[in-house]
């Protein structure tokens, strides 16, 4: 009996799940970066609907000749849409950052038929294997975390523009 057979019998069975472990981060990726441009649609949508919405014509008549309430109010929408401006912004790097992350490792074809190896036992073949999917999982889950961690955040920002746009609109038209 040959002693690499022992040791990697087990081999065939962790590749399969290596390989189905793979690919579960590889869609896992595909989601993230959907969701990703799905906000950065919202974002864009947001801005679309309520720019012109806003009047700005109230701003500057109120700030050239208006009552110190009506110039409270409209200082606090301003400044509400400067903080929507603003978060805006950084939702939208970082949105852009995560889809733009790292590439993922796939699966190095030269080094799997390389003569050596294809030489090997099948066993060791096989744990070969296990170990390069291994490595790549673990790459491939960081980048992947790393675009969670940017994700993560977005999703409360963009309820938080909304409402800023939201309110200043609504406050700049009944100054109005």
């Amino acid at each position: 009996m040959n002693v690499s057979q022992v040791i990697f019998q087990s081999a065939s069975s962790a590749l399969s799940t290596m390989a189905d472990e793979y690919t579960k981060e590889r869609e896992r990726a595909g989601i993230l970066d959907n969701k990703s441009i799905s906000l950065i649609t919202i974002l864009i949508a947001l801005l679309t609907v309520y720019i012109p919405l806003i009047p700005f014509d109230t701003v500057y008549s109120t700030y050239l000749n208006g009552s110190k309430d009506k110039f409270t109010l409209v200082l606090l929408a301003v400044l509400m849409l400067i903080a929507s401006f603003i978060l805006t912004a950084i939702s939208f790097s970082r949105l852009i950052k995560t889809i733009k992350l790292q590439e993922f490792r796939k699966a190095d074809i030269d080094m799997i038929c390389k003569e050596d190896y294809l030489k090997c036992d099948k066993d060791v073949m096989e744990k070969a294997l296990c170990e390069h999917y291994q490595e790549l999982i673990h790459y491939n889950s960081k980048i992947n975390e790393e675009k969670v961690k940017n994700l993560s955040g977005c999703f409360s920002m963009i309820s938080i523009i909304f409402f800023l746009l939201l309110m200043s609109t609504v406050i700049l038209k009944i100054v109005n």
